[in-house]
């Protein structure tokens, strides 16, 4: 038994093939159906990604706009009461204006408005805070 096992192995070695398998490779309609069913899944795919490349892209820069606004409060903020006065500005693609405003006696309210171009338009965001003689 085990000498013919090995005579049909060492045969199979030496004709190259394969018990099963006459046909090799694939036709041209299996790989154009191949080629269709990988291109209707890819695509969406890719669709996917360019746009959550886009939406990434903005929220990076409502991000940037946020940080710019917010350094620029703290910054007024730390100048003290009677120092604090309008200002503006440009911090690279944002731009940026403080209005300092009485609210009341010994009180004022800070407000600083960042704006940014996006492909919908203009966008901004304001920040606020208070700072008093105490």
């Amino acid at each position: 038994m085990m000498r013919t096992m090995n005579r049909k192995f060492r045969n199979l070695l030496a004709t190259g093939r394969l018990p099963g398998f006459g046909r090799e490779g694939f036709t041209l309609i299996e790989i154009m159906m191949v080629l269709m069913i990988l291109t209707l899944g890819v695509l969406p795919i890719a669709v996917i990604q360019h746009r959550s490349r886009h939406e990434v892209s903005e929220a990076d820069r409502h991000t940037q706009g946020i940080q710019v606004a917010k350094m620029h409060l703290e910054r007024i903020k730390g100048l003290g009461f009677g120092n604090a006065v309008n200002q503006g500005g440009q911090d690279g693609n944002i731009a940026w204006v403080a209005v300092i405003t009485n609210v009341a006696f010994g009180l004022d309210r800070i407000e600083v408005t960042a704006t940014w171009d996006t492909d919908r338009g203009p966008q901004s965001l304001t920040l606020a805070d208070l700072i008093s003689t105490r």
